[in-house]
C-alpha cells in the first residue's frame, strides 16, 4: 500500500514532547499571528458506489503523507482564524475486492489538495499545554488523474466540504511551538468514468489528517 500511515509513529512523537514542555502558560493576545509547517499524513475512510455492469465492485483512495502549512490570526484571546493548506497528496486510486479479483486493482493515481478555512477556539490554562477545537470548510481539489488500464479515463470532481479538527499546543519556552492535530473532512465527491467504463460513481473519501508541525506566533 503506498503511502502506508501508522498511527502510532505519530503518538510516540508527541508523548515525549508532552514530558518536556515546560511548566509555563501558552497565552495569545487578540492580533497575533501565528505560522506553522510540519508533516500531514491522510488517511481516508473511503469506499463507492458499485459500477451498474459489475456487482459489488467499487473504488477507494489510498494513503499518502506530504509536507502542509498553516497560518493563522487570533481575532480574540482565544479564537483564531486560520488557513491551511499542503503540498499535493498523491494517494492510488485502487479497486476494492471485487476489482481485484478481476484483475483490476491498480485504477491509477491522483493528485489531491485540501485548503482549509476554519475557526480555532484555544483552551488556555496555566499550563505549557494548550488544547484548542476548530470548525469550518475545505476546499477539496482533484486534478492530473491518471487511469493505468488501457483505454480508462477517470475525473474526479473538486468539492467544498465540511470540516473539523482537535489539537494541541505546546510551549517550550522558545519562540518555537509544537502542534498535533487531527482533522476530519466529510468529503463525497463524483469519480467520472470514461473509455473501457463509461459511468460516474459516487465516493466517500472522509479523510482523516494527522498533522505535527512546528510554528512562531507574533
Amino acid at each position: 500500500m503506498k503511502g502506508v500511515f501508522v498511527p502510532y509513529l505519530t503518538s510516540a512523537a508527541v508523548i515525549p514532547l508532552l514530558g518536556m514542555a515546560l511548566a509555563a502558560p501558552v497565552y495569545a493576545g487578540a492580533g497575533d499571528f501565528y505560522v506553522r509547517a510540519g508533516v500531514s499524513a491522510m488517511d481516508p475512510d473511503t469506499s463507492s458506489e458499485s459500477f451498474s455492469t459489475i456487482s459489488r465492485s467499487g473504488v477507494r483512495l489510498d494513503s499518502d503523507i506530504t509536507l502542509g502549512g498553516a497560518l493563522g490570526w487570533f481575532v480574540t484571546d482565544y479564537a483564531a482564524l486560520e488557513i491551511s493548506s499542503s503540498l499535493p497528496y498523491s494517494p492510488d486510486l485502487e479497486g476494492n475486492h471485487r476489482l481485484k479479483e478481476l484483475g483490476i486493482g491498480n485504477i491509477g493515481d491522483v493528485k489531491y489538495v485540501p485548503t482549509y478555512l476554519t475557526m480555532n477556539v484555544f483552551f488556555q490554562d496555566t499550563s505549557a499545554v494548550t488544547p484548542y477545537l476548530g470548525g469550518g470548510v475545505a476546499f477539496n481539489k482533484f486534478y492530473d488523474e491518471n487511469a493505468r488500464p488501457p483505454g480508462l479515463d477517470v475525473n474526479l470532481d473538486s468539492t467544498f466540504d465540511p470540516t473539523i479538527l482537535a489539537g494541541v499546543e505546546l510551549d517550550f519556552g522558545t519562540p518555537v511551538l509544537v502542534n498535533f492535530d487531527v482533522r476530519y473532512t466529510l468529503l463525497d465527491t463524483d469519480a467520472k468514468f470514461s473509455g473501457a467504463i463509461n459511468e460516474t460513481v459516487e465516493m466517500e473519501v472522509d479523510p482523516v489528517v494527522f498533522t505535527l508541525a512546528v510554528g512562531h506566533r507574533f
